[in-house]
């Protein structure tokens, strides 16, 4: 199992509950083929509050935007509980087995959280998820790799515009991207690159100088690109190498699962 750290949830907040009281860990992880796994709930709140479980699939889009469905039927999760009760400072573990036909795949298992109504009659729900991969044993390779845009957007508000392109049956996981200048560089949060997904990506450039490259980097590996000075103009050819020998990037942080 990997635990994805520091990944932002995708959360769905309909209204609130005491904001930040209510908390699960961990947010994401990876598996190869099928998970024996586990997360936690917590309510830092002094209000008791029900919890019920369902298991979603998702799809994500060539900006990061994801959405939600039934789960598929290929997919198959089973719990340890779908619904408890969860008392004020009380921390509760699920466990799960989970399998699909085909990988890879992903699903997320959502937690709502209802608690007592308000005094004007409204009940409040939170939505909290436990986003798993089930990878296959292959992993992403750099071959199959490119970036396929990567431009430079002068002005008042500068950006570096790039589309990164998996032409794999693999998912991978971008951990780090980085634009680089004659006169430094910029780092910016990564994000899951799914099975022959194009991404697209707008990267805020606030530092001196004009961008030079962008740097896509994965655990095992990275892709370079020279950025092309404004837009229509077609990018040099995308360049791959390796990390050094002890130069595995940083985990990412991501608002996706």
């Amino acid at each position: 199992m990997r635990i994805i750290r520091g990944v932002g949830p995708l959360a769905v907040l309909f209204l609130t509950i005491a904001a930040q009281a209510q908390t699960v860990s961990p947010v994401i992880v990876e598996y190869r083929e099928k998970a024996k796994g586990q997360f936690q709930i917590s309510n830092d709140s002094v209000v008791p509050l029900n919890v019920s479980l369902e298991p979603r699939s998702f799809s994500v889009d060539g900006e990061g935007h994801p959405t939600f469905r039934k789960l598929d039927a290929e997919i198959h999760v089973r719990l340890s509980t779908t619904s408890f009760r969860l008392g004020p400072k009380q921390t509760f573990v699920i466990f799960y087995d989970a399998s699909s036909t085909r990988t890879p795949a992903w699903f997320t298992i959502y937690s709502t959280l209802t608690g007592p109504p308000n005094p004007t009659g409204l009940q409040l729900a939170l939505e909290l998820p436990h986003t798993v991969y089930l990878l296959t044993k292959k992993p992403l390779v750099r071959e199959e790799v490119i970036v396929a845009r990567a431009e430079f957007q002068g002005g008042q508000d500068a950006h570096v515009e790039a589309e990164i392109e998996s032409r794999a049956k693999e998912f991978g996981r971008v951990q780090l991207v980085q634009v680089v200048s004659e006169a430094g560089k910029k780092d910016y949060a990564g994000f899951p690159l799914f099975p022959g997904q194009r991404r697209a990506v707008s990267l805020e450039w606030d530092q001196p100088g004009t961008p030079q490259r962008l740097v896509i980097k994965f655990e095992k590996f990275q892709v370079e690109q020279v950025i092309a000075p404004g837009a229509g103009k077609s990018p040099t050819p995308a360049k791959s190498s390796g990390n050094p020998p002890n130069g595995a990037p940083p985990s990412s942080t991501k608002n996706s699962p």
